[in-house]
């Protein structure tokens, strides 16, 4: 006996999510499949037309719900009243991971939505197939543990047979899927002389200038064939593959999860040759005080680039000497072109200081919120946005508010109805006066713009941990563009609710040709 449906009067959209999880379910219109199946069940039921909320190539197994954006929109607009039904293709679509699923199925039944999936004939809205639905996602994230499981067990077995799991280091060529790698004529050479070079106790600077200038690249599947840098000749000191598993053993050695196997390939060194290796490389690496690097903060850690090329500006601590850090470009180090030389470092406290001093020239207009929407406004003109529409709607929700009000007085509907018609009514028309462009919201904007001056207030008065979590609050990772060479801020990315209030900050500049970007006045690019 099928359980009995219970029937979901229609106030709130209908939400249909769809997630590819890798480019293979691109290829064969994995997309396409779940849109369409989720549509017709629609037309099948009477529905209203879905409302796709969209995850592109994002696992579903050990996630967060705030790592998938669109996932995370759809239990917000749930918790906010504004989705009924929820209708997916299959439950792993939805969440492969046990508790990810028991949690957004918690939020869906708090706030009575349905929840459909098609392939298992699942109907949240019976006691039956909440059950049921416990127990498949439990199977689902028990299948994926178990694959997880299996690849680890079959990785262990290829080390356990000295064959290499991942890319095969430089030095060395693939022969197969079952065969050890080979010395590569023309790599292993620069390999040797690597390897003689630190056994000489020369730096990693030095070894990568030589064997760059002995016409050798390192070569990787992302990035092709580029120089030797510092931290790749670090690397490659470090890693086991090369040496000889025991003395007197010419075969190289397999590690995996830490345990060391004899390797079917030749070493590239003796196990005497990798000892000194890797006492050249102690003698030559420079540890960082981990103790005093873990109390340190950095304000634009992660969020600092060079305007000349791109790289972020790596952090370097205090010294005994000094009480203050550094942010370095590391282009030079790093073998890369910079027109600033790729070697110069700017101090933190001035970057700090002149961040502050940038927010603090904020002067919000009077009637700023006026201005915001307008600017929203026109931004969904140029996308195409039919006001004419929208106007003949306000106005018909205008009358239906009127008609509510008469049927209110007379006595036709009660207290309780009237307040959520009435609710509803002022919800949809506060959303017709902005609507909703690229994803933002004006009353977000708006939430946004009223914290700025707080932040400006507090900033020169801030810890570091109170500065570090403003300016992620504010700025997109890499969104502060910096000058070295002349050290100063050359642009902002901000956070799209952050971006219609700081356009309107002294010295700031609207950057058309890159979207979202603010570049400073005397900053020509």
């Amino acid at each position: 006996m099928s359980p009995q449906r219970v029937p979901i009067p229609i106030k709130g959209i209908v939400a249909g999510y769809v997630r590819r999880s890798s480019e293979m379910q691109s290829d064969n219109y994995s997309r396409d499949a779940q849109m369409r199946g989720i549509t017709q069940q629609c037309q099948s039921l009477g529905l209203p037309s879905p409302t796709i909320y969209e995850d592109d190539e994002l696992s579903a197994r050990g996630e967060q719900i705030a790592h998938r954006p669109a996932f995370k929109k759809l239990l917000e607009d749930v918790e906010a009243g504004r989705v009924q039904i929820v209708i997916v293709h299959s439950l792993d679509r939805w969440s492969r991971n046990v508790m990810v699923t028991l949690q957004s199925f918690r939020i869906l039944a708090e706030h009575q939505t349905a929840f459909l999936s098609l392939s298992e004939h699942i109907d949240y809205s019976t006691p039956e197939g909440r059950l049921q639905l416990t127990i498949l996602a439990a199977f689902a994230a028990y299948f994926s543990d178990m694959l997880a499981k299996h690849t680890s067990k079959g990785k262990g077995e290829r080390a356990a047979q000295g064959l290499p799991n991942g890319d095969i280091p430089f030095g060395y060529s693939w022969t197969g899927p079952k065969s050890p790698p080979e010395h590569d004529p023309e790599e292993f050479p620069g390999l040797r002389m690597i390897g003689e070079l630190r056994m000489q106790g020369k730096t990693a600077e030095y070894i990568a200038d030589a064997v760059n200038a002995a016409g050798y690249r390192t070569g990787s599947k992302r990035f092709g064939a580029r120089l030797f840098t510092i931290d790749t000749i670090n690397a490659m000191m470090r890693c086991e593959f090369y040496a000889g598993f025991a003395p007197g053993d010419s075969r190289g050695t397999i590690v995996y999860k830490g345990q060391r196997f004899p390797g079917q390939h030749l070493a590239a060194f003796t196990f005497e040759e990798w000892q000194r290796i890797r006492t050249g490389t102690r003698v030559n690496y420079k540890a960082p005080h981990r103790s005093e690097q873990a109390q340190r903060i950095y304000e634009f850690s992660g969020y600092i680039i060079c305007v000349h090329c791109g790289l972020n500006l790596r952090c370097r601590g205090a010294s005994t000497n000094v009480n203050y850090g550094y942010y370095k470009d590391m282009a030079k180090a790093r073998q890369l072109p910079c027109l600033a030389g790729g070697y110069l470092q700017v101090r933190t406290d001035l970057v700090a200081q002149q961040f502050g001093v940038l927010l603090q020239s904020l002067r919000l207009p009077l009637y700023w919120r006026d201005m915001v929407r307008e600017k929203i406004l026109e931004t969904a003109k140029k996308a195409g946005l039919d006001t004419a529409s929208i106007e003949r709607e306000k106005e018909r929700l205008k009358l239906k508010r009127g008609r509510i009000l008469k049927q209110h007085r007379e006595g036709y509907i009660d207290d309780e109805e009237f307040g959520g018609e009435i609710a509803a009514i002022d919800l949809t028309l506060r959303s017709l006066e902005a609507p909703e462009v690229n994803g933002i919201r004006l009353e977000d904007v708006i939430v946004a713009g009223e914290r700025l001056p707080g932040m400006a207030a507090l900033w020169s008065v801030a810890t570091p941990e109170e500065r570090r979590e403003m300016v992620a609050l504010l700025l997109e990772p890499g969104g502060l563009h910096y000058n070295v060479e002349n050290k100063e801020i050359a642009a902002l990315v901000p956070r799209s609710t952050f971006l219609p209030t700081l356009r309107l900050l002294e010295g700031i500049i609207a950057y058309e040709e890159t979207t979202g970007m603010l570049i400073t006045s005397h900053w020509q690019l």
